[in-house]
């Protein structure tokens, strides 16, 4: 190889290489309030063994922007019952699909339990290996489980979009395509090209630069 190559081949990988250790995770969507703040009030949770109401779980949807992303963080405000009736116990926190303006596959299950009462965030983290596509719409859905009571709450900045809910794991049913969306931020590094991009680019830098040095022969 060329010294002229292995110069071009060694400044496109350096680009690369900063670019890449330059990347802090990015905000892809969020509707939390100064301060992580957000009401006390919103949607029921409910687990299958609290109460006579049965089963009822959450979702609010979310669309990605132009870049796509790696998923590294979900979260999202919730208030847990306190006494007399404690609804301490397990929520799942689920990224699903969008399948014709309600949630479609389920692509990650982040499983918890909450132990404490009163308003919280759940924080669920990944290791930034699932992506998030441009322009795409996810759903971010709460399953409540067992003994849980409490609700997820609305976001206090006037953000409006679809959410949906279900009773007893049937169908989702929308409550509204531009309603008062749930409390929710997502977070994921912006995708860095694939090593066949940088391909690509490493053999149009050589050629460019081979065509330079003709030239001025």
């Amino acid at each position: 190889m060329s010294t002229l190559v292995r110069n071009v081949c060694a400044w496109t990988a350096l680009f690369f290489l900063c670019h890449s250790s330059a990347l802090r995770a990015d905000v892809v969507f969020n509707n939390f309030g100064p301060g992580d703040s957000f009401p006390d009030a919103g949607r029921l949770l409910q687990g299958e063994t609290f109460g006579t109401i049965g089963n009822v779980d959450q979702a609010t949807a979310f669309t990605v922007g132009s870049s796509n992303y790696l998923l590294t963080d979900i979260r999202i405000g919730v208030t847990v019952s306190g006494p007399p009736n404690t609804g301490t116990g397990p929520l799942d926190l689920i990224l699903a699909t969008d399948a014709g303006g309600l949630p479609g596959i389920l692509l990650k299950t982040f499983p918890f339990t909450l132990n404490n009462t009163g308003k919280q965030i759940v924080h669920a983290t990944d290791a930034a290996t699932l992506q998030l596509n441009a322009g795409a719409t996810y759903w971010i859905i709460a399953d409540a489980k067992g003994h849980f009571d409490g609700g997820w709450d609305n976001n206090n900045i006037g953000d409006l979009g679809p959410t949906a809910g279900r009773s007893d794991n049937g169908p989702w049913s929308l409550h509204g395509a531009n309603d008062t969306r749930l409390t929710l931020r997502v977070e994921g590094n912006v995708a860095v090209p694939e090593p066949a991009s940088f391909v690509v680019l490493c053999g149009s830098f050589i050629g460019l630069a081979t065509l330079r040095r003709r030239h001025k022969s």
